[in-house]
């Protein structure tokens, strides 16, 4: 029996990331991220929760539009932030996505169309993970 994995994100203007940077492939036996202070592990562990639907308050943030990189360098500021988690399950593979704009505004994709958030709930129950328990994700 498959298992469902997750074998990539892709980070695009997501808090120190600027543009977009993929993280990955991950092992499929991928259980911990590990590394020196100032390498990334919380902006990583943070680009999850952020993907699968936790509101500012729950990332210690006064509104989500906070996660868009800014750099003073150049002088433009990103228009919105968006993490993309792929998913494997033997041969069937999906992404989920969310994106937040400027106005904190989110939007929720799932193999690129647009979709609801209790979709994505619904989707990710059927295979096995609780969003509003979070066993699935150890912080």
């Amino acid at each position: 029996m498959s298992r469902l994995i997750i074998s990539k994100l892709e980070l695009e203007n997501f808090k120190s990331y600027s543009g977009k940077k993929t993280i990955g492939p991950l092992h499929a036996s991928f259980s911990a991220i590990v590394g020196p202070n100032g390498s990334g592990k919380s902006n990583l562990i943070e680009s999850l929760i952020f993907v699968f639907g936790k509101k500012a308050k729950d990332m210690r943030l006064k509104k989500l539009s906070e996660l868009i990189h800014s750099s003073k360098e150049g002088g433009t500021q990103n228009p919105y932030a968006q993490v993309t988690v792929f998913f494997e399950e033997g041969d069937s593979r999906f992404q989920m996505a969310r994106r937040v704009d400027r106005n904190s505004n989110s939007t929720y994709y799932l193999d690129g169309s647009v979709i609801r958030y209790s979709e994505i709930c619904q989707r990710l129950r059927e295979k096995g993970i609780d969003l509003d328990h979070n066993r699935f994700l150890i912080l």
